[in-house]
């Protein structure tokens, strides 16, 4: 309330008691005096009680001017504080507070500071749930697969997780705050989303970083807003996708490649010997012996193909146990020593002292030892030596092929597991091979819970070990 309300009020208090204390006196002095005395005393009297009322005002008059730099200020704390109080707590009920203008200052400020930790309370819940809602996000973006970038209308980034760090080969030091362009050395993605903030949706770019030669597909989209505040670029890593792509259409242009060979051959030699050679005994049982050549070769193709795909249906197609990897090295020598005499070579089948069992399947040991040992003999030289042999070591068994066989250059090696895959194609059709073998290898070992590995020197051989989980040996 302000000071002068609180004056005037006291000063009318104080008027009224003066008039009632002249009053009174009035009435007590205006009886008749008795005496001259009395009239006298009547005079004197009314001159005290004008001298009292006197008296008054000239005191509320100073009171005045000496109350007034005193209690001003409290009642610019008191019409403060009661603003205070409306502004920090529109909705907050003041009835009990709302007195008039004689409000508390102390309960002002008694119910501005309760609200006022009410609402402190509720920002630090707040706050809490926004910590908590900003970590979850940021364990999401950080488990993504997919990379994501957000960046702002001025095209600097504002957030990027690992996965987006990885796939655009940044700088972990340089991402937060630093311009697209200074981070990511692209300019149709810059370009992009220059566009996107600029107005249009989305955008799909496909590219490949140079560095790590990954693809990645990059879609930006812009964020909500008038004017727009920035957009998120959502990275996904196409690269094995592409690279099975390339892979897919490699193999069936070499399989068409490989069915068409052959089937040329025939269809060539059957013409011929329609057009008239059936009669000349001379080459017609030639013609007709290199019809079944590669009708065998054919078949033989046709075979490895569905071993492959038998192969990568993994184990279910297999019946992974304990088998006898002796008895199958020497079966499979069994055939294989008349073809490597017949080619002038000699196969060496080194046995260790004690039987070996590994874990595996019977018929599939049997393809990756036939695989190896056909493939050493095609590629071993006239008067070379193939050699077998087979141990176990721990809780593993090792199988290992070498030859003394033309080998394989370094730059080669890692790459002839792939399907159809030759290093010497005029050589690999002159023995007749289907570029399968190895691949099947590899495979049936994957599927086998081991590995097969090469080593070689180009003119000096090479050598194959597949390693396997070992097994005890079964009593029949």
């Amino acid at each position: 309330m302000p000071s002068s309300h609180v004056f005037w009020r006291l000063s009318l208090t104080l008027m009224i008691f003066a008039l009632l204390t002249v009053l009174i006196w009035g009435i007590v002095c205006g009886m008749p005096p008795a005496s001259n005395e009395d009239s006298s005393l009547f005079y004197w009297r009314m001159r005290v009680a004008l001298m009292l009322a006197g008296t008054l005002v000239a005191s509320l008059l100073v009171s005045r001017i000496v109350m007034r730099p005193l209690t001003e200020p409290l009642w610019e704390l008191n019409r403060v504080a009661r603003q205070l109080a409306r502004q920090a707590a529109p909705s907050m009920d003041l009835s009990s507070a709302n007195r008039g203008d004689d409000e508390p200052i102390a309960e002002l400020f008694q119910s501005v500071g309760e609200h006022v930790t009410a609402r402190l309370s509720d920002l630090q819940s707040e706050q809490l749930r926004l910590k908590q809602s900003h970590d979850r996000l940021a364990i999401v973006l950080e488990a993504m697969v997919e990379g994501v970038v957000a960046v702002d209308r001025d095209e600097r980034i504002l957030l990027a997780n690992a996965a987006a760090i990885r796939l655009l080969d940044l700088k972990s030091d340089r991402v937060s705050g630093y311009p697209l362009w200074e981070s990511v050395r692209l300019p149709r993605l810059q370009e992009l989303v220059k566009e996107s903030i600029g107005g249009t949706d989305q955008h799909r770019l496909e590219f490949e970083v140079p560095r790590t030669q990954s693809t990645v597909v990059a879609v930006v989209s812009r964020l909500p807003g008038n004017p727009c505040p920035g957009a998120v670029i959502v990275l996904h890593d196409v690269t094995d996708l592409r690279r099975l792509e390339n892979l897919r259409r490699e193999f069936v242009s070499n399989v068409s490649h490989e069915l068409k060979t052959p089937l040329a051959s025939i269809s060539a030699y059957a013409e011929t010997l329609l057009d008239g050679a059936l009669e000349d005994p001379g080459i017609n049982r030639t013609f007709v012996t290199r019809i079944e050549e590669q009708a065998t070769r054919l078949n033989t193709l046709i075979l490895d193909l569905l071993e492959l795909a038998r192969v990568e249906a993994e184990e279910h197609a297999f019946e992974i146990g304990p088998v006898d990897v002796s008895a199958i090295v020497q079966a499979s020598s069994v055939e294989h020593i008349n073809i490597a005499k017949s080619k002038n070579l000699n196969l060496k089948i080194e046995s260790p002292s004690q039987p070996v069992w590994g874990m595996a399947d019977a018929g599939g040991m049997r393809t990756i030892i036939d695989n190896l040992v056909d493939n050493a003999i095609n590629y071993t030289p006239v008067g070379g030596v193939v050699a077998v042999r087979w141990w176990r070591e721990g809780d593993l068994v090792f199988l290992e092929v070498r030859d003394t066989g033309v080998g394989i250059a370094k730059e080669y090696q890692a790459r002839i597991f792939e399907r159809f895959f030759r290093v010497d194609r005029a050589r690999s059709r002159e023995v007749g091979g289907t570029g399968l073998g190895l691949s099947i290898v590899k495979h049936l070992c994957q599927v086998f819970d081991g590995e097969v590995k090469v080593s070689s020197r180009l003119g000096h051989g090479s050598i194959f070990t597949v390693r396997l989980r070992a097994a005890e040996p079964v009593v029949n």
